[in-house]
């Protein structure tokens, strides 16, 4: 399993977690078997976009909230090509915030629970991948 797609199920199992969901109670919101999200998570199965959108759905979150929690934007400027694609994707795509700088409008637009969430799994994750002393 790629490196990135351990990360990926991380964030999910972690945000299921940090919200009280069991993976029978998200597998009962999604509508499969027993033991699917098991096999998803131990790389019986190939993870997809479509399952890690509809996974933040059955937990009450937007897809493009877990893609954020996991690759939160980057610090440095955008390349080159990435400047390109804003432009070919028009005005939503340019208007992404280039780094992680919080204004006065997107720090009243996150609650304190997203806050709070957030500072949960990002601790975790460098639990997880930095060790306890992190």
């Amino acid at each position: 399993m790629k490196p990135t797609t351990q990360h990926m199920i991380g964030v999910l199992k972690t945000s299921m977690r940090a919200l009280g969901f069991t993976n029978r109670e998200v597998e009962s919101r999604l509508g499969v078997s027993r033991g699917y999200l098991t096999r998803l998570f131990s790389g019986v199965m190939d993870l997809r976009f479509d399952h890690v959108s509809e996974i933040a759905e059955a937990i009450g979150l937007e897809p493009e909230d877990i893609l954020r929690l996991a690759f939160p934007p980057a610090q440095k400027p955008a390349s080159p090509d990435v400047a390109r694609l804003r432009e070919v994707f028009g005005p939503s795509a340019a208007a992404a915030p280039a780094g992680p700088a919080e204004t006065p409008e997107t720090a009243e637009a996150a609650s304190p629970f997203a806050k709070e969430l957030e500072r949960m799994i990002e601790k975790t994750m460098k639990k997880m991948l930095f060790g306890t002393g992190a």
